[in-house]
């Protein structure tokens, strides 16, 4: 399967952006922001390494993991919106793509 070159586009942008200053170790509405991160990259790394295939599993954690960020994500501020949002539109990529295939 091919990935779609905005997912790498911001896979490649994703790798080169520093974790947000401040924001490790911290929570908003108790969710984890270190954790969420390494979860969603998680995934949408196994995806893009695994040549679009994910298994169902890392699927229900993306989706559980993409509704606490868009829960949260409009209590960031600005440079950590940038980052948090790129790490969202991954998550919606990979998602969409998946759902391509198992319908």
């Amino acid at each position: 399967m091919t990935i779609p070159s905005e997912l790498v586009e911001l896979w490649q942008q994703y790798g080169s952006a520093a974790f947000p200053h401040g924001y490790g170790g911290k929570e908003i509405n108790r969710v984890d922001l270190p954790l969420l991160d390494a979860e969603i990259a998680g995934c949408v790394r196994i995806y893009i390494h695994n040549d679009g295939k994910l298994a169902p599993q890392r699927v229900k954690t993306l989706r559980e993991r993409l509704i606490d960020l868009n829960a949260i994500i409009l209590l960031m501020d600005h440079d950590e919106l940038i980052y948090f949002d790129r790490l969202r539109k991954m998550a919606n990529l990979v998602l969409q793509e998946v759902e391509k295939i198992i319908g």
